[in-house]
């Protein structure tokens, strides 16, 4: 009878766990390898687990996701390893991990929180993108290397930090921001960003999915704005770039629908590829006579562009002002 009660549990445990494998990965496949364990409820919870590493295509079943406790073993977290768990709220990651890898966490739109540890070096690109819950980052010490877009699309973030000990990256002047310190370049933003006049660069992807940022001033200090640094900030209505940027990377703006009017300085020589694309509220712009060249697709779906005041030496391409409907180009 004992035997029979063993059996039957062990049945039930393991039916709970298959009706819970595809909640978070469409794989449909058991992993084969170790099973591990949390705390939240003492259930059991199947990983693909390797030599410590919770590696791509993990499994947790979406009734258990809620709190989520990692045990020691954990070294590593790879590439998608949570990747789209959408349920999950609240994780702990044990001080044995030292890598966050790509997309670990992306499009788990209901995290509001995680700590992560001293032990971490690494966090991979993607790694927290599409968190759109989560409020706060603090970067320890320990981290020497932060992917780009590793904070995209999350839109909730009000505050952004770094430890003062950290040797690779800052938050100077209660900044809310990431700071390369070697290069004074602001590697990430979120809305409650406040750009510190010793800051050079903003750099690549630096606010990007940054959809609920509504107005940022740029400091006379800043000579470069990187590639999709701004793009898809869809609630930022203007912005007034100062006469030290020399240099705006493509797609700098895409995709902020909200944007209206923006001033692009003397300085600037060149308006690169899609650096406007799809800025659909945005009616007029003066190209400055220092631009000499404007690239494919620049002003593409603009549709609310009315006019445009370009000075005559400038090469613009035939593409640049696709889907602009209302267009009237004024040579100067």
């Amino acid at each position: 009878m004992n035997n029979y009660r063993f059996i039957s549990k062990c049945i039930i445990a393991l039916l709970s766990c298959i009706i819970g494998l595809s909640s978070c990965r469409n794989d449909n496949k058991i992993p084969t390898n170790e099973i591990h364990y949390t705390t939240i409820d003492n259930s059991v919870l199947p990983f693909n687990f390797d030599e410590g590493r919770i590696v791509s295509n993990s499994y947790v079943p979406d009734k258990n996701v809620c709190i989520l406790k990692l045990d020691k073993d954990v070294t590593e977290i790879e590439n998608r390893g949570f990747s789209a768990c959408s349920s999950l709220k609240s994780i702990t990651i044990p001080p044995s991990v030292t890598k966050i890898g790509v997309d670990a966490f992306s499009a788990c739109s209901n995290l509001t929180s995680i700590t992560i540890p001293q032990s971490v070096t690494k966090i991979g690109k993607y790694a927290f993108s599409g968190c759109s819950s989560l409020t706060s980052i603090s970067i320890p010490e320990s981290v020497t290397e932060i992917g780009n877009d590793a904070f995209y699309g999350c839109s909730s973030l009000t505050s952004l930090t770094v430890s003062k000990d950290n040797k690779v990256y800052d938050s100077r002047e209660d900044c809310n921001a990431i700071i390369h310190t070697e290069s004074n370049t602001l590697i990430s933003g979120c809305k409650n960003t406040i750009i510190p006049p010793s800051v050079t660069e903003i750099g690549s992807s630096a606010f990007s999915g940054c959809s609920s940022l509504t107005s940022i001033s740029i400091p006379s200090s800043v000579t470069k704005i990187g590639k999709y640094a701004f793009s898809h900030c869809s609630s930022l209505t203007s912005i007034s770039i100062p006469e030290s940027v020399t240099e705006i990377g493509y797609n700098a703006f895409r995709g902020c629908s909200s944007l209206t009017s923006i001033t692009i300085p003397p300085s600037v020589t060149e308006i690169g590829e899609e650096t406007f694309y799809d800025c659909s509220s945005l009616t007029s712009i003066t190209i400055p006579p220092s631009v000499t060249k404007i690239g494919w697709y620049a002003f593409y779906g603009c549709s609310s562009l009315t006019e445009v005041r370009i000075p005559n030496g400038c090469n613009v391409d035939k593409s640049a002002f696709w889907n602009c409907p209302n267009v009237q180009i004024i040579r100067y």
